[in-house]
């Protein structure tokens, strides 16, 4: 009988499908975890620009620095038209690039910073541009300036003989007129273009690190780079306020030499007339330096605006990172219950369908050992392996109470005809000794019954006799079922004056009969062979054996 289901097969199913589900909670729980390792980089690189492209952004305001360098000491026309279409050409750029970070990489505020000072960067610079070309143009009108002043050194002479004489010269007016003497508009002063070139050289660094801040992702590199920008700052607005400091007493010493001169030719009997002209520096100078202090504080602020988005996220990486190990640690510790109830569990049912069962059936293999009644519980006992061997210990331990039963009937019945036999019976075993024997069979060897147990039968006889009955021995086991006769034979018989001779009768049980059963032996002390009631009480004998 094949178990439905087998036990192991109950073990394995549901075991191992405890098992299965244990790995697909791990499985889950690490698919989960890559899931928001994805999300978190997405969103990081949503929310900073990519480091490839602050570089690009870095160096083109590295570009337009030189470039405003550049621009600042340049001496001829040409070379200016061709640093300003550069710089255009790069300021082009620069917005492009800052336009497409603005739409997707930087937050609004950011994004309107950053274009507040590109805009006050293209402001400085083509202020820085206006100073280059007044100064262009001042030296034009210093060399035209000059070429008249020579033609008033060789004029000097005649005119010295004028004033001596009273007279005004004639050709005065035509060498020189001081109405006509040109000033082009806008700032000048070297002193306003080297603050702006300075300042525009640490707005460059400034933004520059600003950019880099932008993908900066530790707290020391913020910090670092905080100090570096507010020191660039601080530089740029010291540049600005010493060249303001430098150039207001050039303006003062300029405007009292022009202030000297005209009252010094007005008084000389108004010889020349000469119009103060005054420099616009000190209209446009202030203009420059306020329009380089807002790009500064734009600056500053689109720096603090970057660094304060990165601690944001910085913040908001380590909020998730919060929230992430509880789930880990709550999924770990969900799947450690899980294993500890599914191994109780496990033990439970263990115990209760395989360890208590085994038990069991040890226990009733013992008790049928010492010949105890049995203890299982068949009907309750499931079809499994280890119920199907339940009942085969069941059914061995039946037919060992039937074998035992009939054993002990047999017993009794051959105890009865012992006792009842007239003549001499001996029960050998198979190994041919002497298992049981009446008393007639005790008279006749002359010894006591107790001692003739567990003897050889050989030893009954004499030496003569002894092949004889071990050929009937061996035809009786040859021929189960059938008496075969052998003698007369001496006995060896103990405390007797003269052996005795006795006619022996061998024979074998059956062949349907259990394996172990003994020989009987039947000792007859007359020359005849057993008739009537001894021929039946012999018969009686084998049927019992």
């Amino acid at each position: 009988m094949t178990p439905t289901p087998r036990f192991a097969t109950r073990l394995l199913v549901g075991h191992g499908g405890l098992a299965l589900i244990c790995v697909a909670l791990g499985v889950a729980l690490l698919l989960y975890q890559s899931w928001q390792d994805r999300q978190r980089e997405r969103l990081v690189d949503d929310a900073l620009p990519r480091f490839s492209d602050m570089l690009v952004v870095s160096r083109l305001g590295d570009a337009l620095a030189e470039m405003a360098g550049a621009l600042a000491i340049v001496g001829e026309a040409g070379d200016r038209a061709a640093v300003k279409d550069r710089m255009e050409r790069t300021r082009a750029e620069l917005t492009v690039r800052l336009d497409a970070l603005g739409e997707t990489k930087l937050e609004a505020v950011t994004r309107d910073r950053l274009e507040a000072a590109v805009s006050d960067l293209t402001e400085a610079l083509e202020t820085l541009d206006a100073l280059v070309l007044r100064r262009l143009s001042l030296a034009d009108e210093s060399a035209a300036l000059n070429a008249r002043l020579g033609l008033i050194g060789d004029f000097l002479p005649d005119l010295e003989r004028a004033f001596l004489s009273g007279r005004r010269p004639d050709a005065l007016d035509a060498i020189i007129d001081a109405d006509d003497l040109p000033f082009p508009p806008g700032p000048s002063g070297s002193g306003a273009a080297t603050a702006v070139r300075g300042w525009a050289r640490n707005a460059q660094v400034t933004v520059g690190m600003m950019l880099a801040a932008s993908g900066a992702g530790d707290t020391s590199e913020l910090e670092y780079l905080v100090v570096r920008a507010d020191e660039s700052l601080r530089r740029a607005a010291a540049s600005i306020r010493n060249a303001d400091r430098a150039a207001i007493p050039v303006l003062e010493a300029v405007q009292a030499e022009l202030a000297a001169l005209a009252k010094g030719v007005d008084g000389a009997d108004s010889v020349f007339r000469m119009r103060r002209q005054h420099l616009t520096m000190t209209q446009n100078l202030p203009a420059v330096l306020s329009r380089s202090r807002q790009a500064s504080d734009h600056l500053t602020a689109a720096v603090t605006q970057i660094i304060a988005d990165l601690e944001q996220a910085l913040a908001v990486r380590a909020l998730d990172q919060d929230r992430i190990v509880p789930v880990w640690r709550s999924g770990v510790l969900a799947m450690v219950v899980a294993g500890l109830g599914c191994l109780l569990w496990s033990g439970l049912v263990l115990w209760e369908d395989g360890v208590r069962r085994v038990r069991r059936m040890t226990r009733a293999v013992l008790a049928a050992r010492d010949d105890t009644p049995l203890t299982l519980a068949e009907p309750e006992t499931p079809a499994d392996d280890l119920g199907l061997l339940a009942q085969a210990v069941g059914a061995l331990d039946a037919e060992r109470r039937r074998m035992a039963r009939a054993h002990r009937e047999g017993a009794d019945r051959l105890a009865a005809v012992l006792a009842d036999a007239s003549g001499g019976l001996l029960v050998l075993s198979a190994d041919g000794r002497i298992e049981d024997a009446n008393a007639a069979a005790g008279d006749l060897l002359g010894r006591a019954v107790e001692d003739l147990f567990g003897r050889p039968a050989e030893e009954v006889l004499a030496d003569s006799a002894r092949g004889s009955l071990a050929d009937a021995l061996k035809q009786a086991r040859a021929r189960p079922g059938t008496a075969v006769f052998a003698g007369p034979l001496t006995l060896a018989g103990e405390g007797r004056g003269a052996a005795r001779t006795a006619r022996l009768a061998v024979s074998a049980p059956s062949a349907d009969a259990p394996a172990t059963t003994c020989l009987i032996v039947r000792i007859d002390p007359s020359d005849t062979a057993p008739v009537g009631s001894d021929a039946a009480s012999e018969e009686r004998l084998t049927d019992a054996s």
